[in-house]
Formats: C-alpha cells, sequence, structure tokens
C-alpha cells in the first residue's frame, strides 16, 4: 500500500513538478482517502440428485451403470473445476432391474387398428375421370346415355378432340379418356372395392409400441446426479465511479485470489505476518496486503453455503486506490493507482466543478430558450 507520502509525491510529479518541491501541492491542505476495487467472480458447482422410475422398451444391460443403494449418500468426488460444464450421472438402484415379457401383444405384434386384423380396408370402385372429371363427360347426353334436346355447347378454350360416347352413341361428343362415362375404374383396386390396409400392409397386424415389437420391456430405479456452474459476478467500487476500472489496466498492482474451495481467505495477520498472502506483487511494500481483510469482509455475505453446493472457486482481483483533493484545488480530483516502476495519476473534475458546469449550461439554454421567445 502506498504511504500518504509516496501518494502526494505522485500527484506532484503528474502536475510537473519535481518530487521533492511540495510548493505546487504541500501537505497541508491535502486530502487522501482510499477506495478499494473489486472485481471478478465466485463459481459455485450446484448439484441436484433425483430418484424416479426408468423404463426401457426391449432389453438392455444396465451393467455398465453404477449402482447404489442410499443415493443422498453415493460419494461422487468434488470436480477439479466448478466452472465445468453441466454434467449428468446415471445410476442404477441395487436391486431394482426387472425384465418384464409384454402381456398386451403376442411376440410384440398386435392387431391392426385400422384395418381390425382384416388386411385390407374398403376402396371406392370408381374414381372420377381425370380428363373431364365428370362434367361435360358427353356434351350430347352428359354420361346419362340419352341425348338431351340440346347439345351441349363445347367448353372454351378446347382443343382434345371428342370421341363416339359409348352410352349414347353421338360422334365426336364424349371425353376421350371415359367415352361419356364420367368415371373410371379405381386404380388401386381395380374396382373391386377393397385394397391392402396401407398400415399393416396386408399382414392384419403391426408392431406393438410399449414394447417396441420386442414382447419384453425393462424397468429399474433411476438415480440421476446433475451439477452444474452457477456464477456470481463482483464488480465493486468502494464509492468511486464505476468507470474507474476503465481507469486501470493489468500493469497495475492488482492483487489477487484464485483459490478452489470454503476457504477462500484464510486469516492473515498484518502485524505478525503469520497467514497465507494471495497477491501477486512482488515488491516488499506491495506485498504487505493489508486490503485482504476488507476484501474479505466485503465478499463474506456472499460466501455463504448455497443448497446443493459440492465446490466453489473465488477468482477475485482487488486494487487500493487513493483519491486526492486540494484545498488549493478545489476543481480537480486526482486519483493515485499504485503499480510498476511508478504510480499513475488519473486527474477528473470535481463534483462540484461538474455541477457548476452542468448549472452554467442549463443557464446558458434558458437564457437561449428566452430570447428566443422575446424575438418571436
Amino acid at each position: 500500500m502506498l504511504s500518504d507520502d509516496d501518494i502526494l509525491a505522485a500527484v506532484r510529479r503528474a502536475l510537473g513538478a519535481a518530487g521533492a518541491d511540495d510548493a505546487a501541492f504541500p501537505a497541508a491542505g491535502a486530502h487522501i482517502t482510499r477506495h478499494l476495487l473489486v472485481a471478478g467472480e465466485i463459481v459455485r458447482c450446484v448439484e441436484t440428485r433425483t430418484e424416479a422410475t426408468a423404463f426401457h422398451a426391449g432389453t438392455r444391460d444396465l451393467s455398465e451403470l453404477p449402482e447404489y443403494d442410499d443415493l443422498d449418500r453415493y460419494p461422487v468426488p468434488a470436480p477439479a473445476d466448478p466452472g465445468a460444464a453441466r454434467s449428468t450421472l446415471r445410476l442404477v438402484r441395487r436391486g431394482s432391474v426387472a425384465a418384464h415379457a409384454c402381456s398386451t401383444c403376442t411376440n410384440g405384434r398386435k392387431s391392426c387398428a385400422r384395418c381390425r386384423g382384416a388386411g385390407d380396408v374398403a376402396c371406392r370402385t370408381h374414381v372420377p375421370c381425370a380428363g373431364c372429371e365428370g362434367r361435360l363427360c358427353c356434351l350430347a347426353c352428359e354420361g346419362t346415355g340419352k341425348r338431351a334436346r340440346e347439345a351441349a355447347d363445347r367448353p372454351q378454350g378446347e382443343t382434345a378432340s371428342r370421341v363416339r360416347c359409348r352410352k349414347c352413341g353421338a360422334d365426336d361428343a364424349a371425353c376421350g379418356k371415359c367415352r361419356g362415362a364420367g368415371r373410371k375404374k379405381c386404380g388401386v383396386c381395380g374396382g373391386t372395392a377393397s385394397r391392402p390396409c396401407p398400415d399393416c400392409a396386408g399382414g392384419g397386424t403391426v408392431a406393438h409400441d410399449f414394447c417396441a415389437g420386442t414382447g419384453r420391456y425393462v424397468e429399474w430405479t433411476e438415480g440421476v446426479v446433475v451439477r452444474r456452474p452457477v456464477v456470481d459476478t463482483v464488480e465493486e467500487s468502494s464509492d468511486l465511479p464505476a468507470r474507474a476500472f476503465a481507469w486501470t489496466n493489468e500493469a497495475d498492482a492488482w492483487g489477487r485470489v484464485d483459490h478452489v474451495g470454503e476457504d477462500a481467505f484464510p486469516p492473515y495477520d498484518t502485524d505478525t505476518g503469520s497467514g497465507t498472502r494471495t497477491d501477486l506483487a512482488e515488491d516488499t511494500d506491495l506485498a504487505e496486503d493489508t486490503d485482504l481483510a476488507e476484501v474479505a469482509a466485503r465478499l463474506k455475505p456472499r460466501l455463504g453455503f448455497r443448497d446443493g453446493e459440492v465446490a466453489r472457486r473465488v477468482r477475485i482481483r482487488y486494487l487500493s486506490l487513493a483519491r486526492v483533493t486540494h484545498d488549493d484545488h478545489p476543481h480537480r480530483v486526482h486519483v493515485v493507482i499504485p503499480g510498476r516502476p511508478a504510480p499513475r495519476v488519473v486527474t477528473v473534475r470535481s463534483p462540484r466543478r461538474a455541477w457548476r458546469l452542468a448549472a452554467l449550461a442549463l443557464l446558458v439554454l434558458v437564457a437561449a430558450v428566452a430570447v428566443s421567445r422575446l424575438l418571436a
């Protein structure tokens, strides 16, 4: 963590003053506050276990599936990566597998519902003629065999030649395809009024859906263990605007936590130096990470155990920024960002300055509207 002197020296350098010359930015009148940026994610592997009766049509070898006695107590190793993709483990309850012969069919076959086992279905003996479709089949008798008093007019635009009607004998009056009958024998049944059933192809039986035509089925109690990652995104800027993250980069002195397990923040005593350090800084000054306890305190509400949680990974980065204001420079805010080889400084308008500029812009707008109304 940077000292106050280091912070003020960084601001002076940013202002173009020599580091040792504190006249341009004296310590008197300077106000320093520290703010912690925290970003990352908490990834949990959440597990659900369910048990239900499973069914398979036909026969099936279940020996490749693990067996269990008590699904809740069946041990499944914790995943090496809690953020791995969703996984499903299927198990068989010991002693629950039962193979059965299907009692509602005969060797996997059942009577065809469409033809009721007869093998054929009713069919029309005749179908409309494709040439005249029964309309104007004969211009003299209209398919009745008796000539009308007045011959029907030829259909407009007809170019096909007409033939002698076999019913009334009129020349050049009948449709060439049905010769005045208006219909033809069914091409499927040949006029017999019966055709093979299309569902059973004339056999009278079809495969039984329940057993998939095998005549057998298998039932068992199946346990299913499903694991999926649940991600909790973390991004906090500790009283700084959200755009503060944009002021930083990967070269800055971020501290990091990358831990798999429940105890992501082991105790660390900054006075005695005991415990586990999790920052990646190499400098002695930066390695004295006094912000880790604050990070742990902030994340504590999010680190509670969730139902079904079997593993977690906490991957967090954090960086302490210094916000500097000065009584002699009320319109500027300097943000000091620790890094190598030296801290960086980002200077922005103070909230007071921003409000004044906004008020001035509003005043100009109101004046412009007033002037435009007076001139109208």
